[in-house]
């Protein structure tokens, strides 16, 4: 089996060569490589099981595979993109907040005599000066510079001065560039630091704790996820700030259900993996055991034929997150970002589902759902499989020349056998 992050880089390398003819059949060629050294001898599996239409019979006697759309999958992440407060504020903001970094290095530059302010712009002179007056902030430095020099300092150092970063934050967001560009948070941030609590303040610096850990030190102990839980304690520590909190949810939601909703409607999807014999997907998608499993032959693709390789599925902890930068500022560098994340985001599901070593095929919601397939070079029957259907297999089969197997449960261990009985 090949690793979730050679599958990664494989998929990366087709969306940045693909806008390229030339470069394009580099990457087809590199993605082929994958898929034989992930397979038994180039060969992908589709689990199928009998239903009262005949649409399994007429894909198999068609050779072509039926591509759903994902909401109709059982998993509800599949295809769909995450997002966290962190993402947006990160996205949103992580300029502004750089910033307010560089002015504030710019200002310890002067303070340590190591500049002159009349050689900067007169915005970040004017933010300068700003810090120069504020006596907490220059106090602390004159008594405290260069003395941080580890984690464990850091975390001192926001347990016991939280009043010092409150300072620094409120010198910025008063300043009306940053009062503007940040807009609720600007009303929300100086108010929620200030009223963070010191267990609170040392959990941020602790880069082992967990978002929950960081709740629950500020009294908020529900099972939620990170938005849900930062509105919490936003409530619980400011809880005046009802519309700042209602404007963020409506851009969560509003942005949440654009993408997503889109992104579900945007292909139709065929599923593979790469064993026959896997015992769960026998028992999941062909009906325990009732329904039958269908080889598909990708050893010995000519090149026009790799233009319709699948991709690989990569099994990830973390969900991919909602590209926010495009969502929130449509550049084209930004677009061709986010084009590459959603992609992955089609392409990546929870490790839970690592078992399957899937395979996708990814359609146009504009095209067909029943996409022409490579050879079949063999069907495998379920061990449990009606003499009726057994025998509409063997029909299709044996008119078509296609080798069939019929699984068989082992006597006495966990495990499946294949036996031959038309070849």
């Amino acid at each position: 089996m090949v690793s979730s992050e050679e599958k990664r880089k494989c998929i990366e390398n087709v969306i940045e060569l693909s806008s390229n003819e030339e470069t394009k059949n580099i990457a087809l060629k590199n993605l082929y490589q994958v898929l034989l050294k992930d397979t038994l001898n180039g060969k992908l599996y589709k689990y199928r099981s009998f239903d009262d239409k005949g649409y399994a019979l007429a894909n198999l006697n068609d050779g072509t595979l039926h591509c759903s759309k994902p909401s109709e999958f059982n998993d509800p992440f599949d295809c769909k993109i995450g997002i966290t407060f962190n993402s947006i504020f990160k996205a949103k903001y992580e300029s502004e907040f750089d910033v307010m970094m560089e002015i504030y290095n710019e200002f310890l530059s002067v303070v340590r005599n190591e500049a002159d302010i009349n050689d900067y712009t007169d915005d970040v002179r004017r933010l300068i000066i700003k810090l120069q007056n504020n006596t907490i902030i220059t106090d602390f430095i004159k008594a405290n510079d260069g003395k941080i020099s580890s984690e464990q300092e850091m975390g001192k150092f926001l347990k016991d001065n939280s009043n010092v970063i409150i300072e620094l934050l409120q010198v910025f967001l008063e300043d009306d560039y940053f009062k503007d560009t940040l807009g609720v948070c600007s009303n929300m941030m100086p108010q929620l630091v200030e009223k963070i609590s010191p267990t609170g303040m040392l959990v941020l610096s602790d880069e082992n704790a967990t978002y929950e850990d960081f709740a629950k030190a500020n009294g908020v102990c529900e099972d939620a996820d990170e938005i849900e839980l930062t509105m919490l304690m936003s409530e619980k520590i400011s809880p005046e700030l009802v519309d700042a909190r209602a404007d963020i949810m409506n851009l969560i939601d509003d942005k949440d259900n654009q993408i997503n909703t889109k992104l579900v409607d945007l292909f139709f999807v065929g599923c593979l993996c790469t064993d026959y014999k896997n015992r769960l997907m026998w028992s999941h998608y062909a009906d325990s055991h009732k329904g039958f499993c269908v080889e598909y032959d990708y050893s010995s693709l000519t090149e026009a034929e790799m233009l319709s390789l699948p991709l690989p599925i990569i099994y990830a902890k973390g969900r991919p997150l909602l590209p926010w930068k495009a969502a929130l500022d449509n550049t084209l560098e930004n677009i061709s970002e986010a084009t590459a994340q959603i992609t992955l985001g089609l392409l990546t599901k929870d490790d839970e589902w690592k078992y399957e070593n899937e395979w996708r095929i990814l359609v146009s919601s504009s095209g067909s759902t029943e996409f022409k397939m490579p050879k079949i070079s063999c069907i495998y029957l379920g061990a449990a499989i009606s003499d009726k259907n057994k025998a509409k297999i063997l029909e299709i089969a044996k008119r078509k020349n296609i080798l069939v197997k019929q699984m068989k449960i082992d006597r006495g261990t966990y495990a499946l056998h294949a036996a031959t009985i038309f070849n």
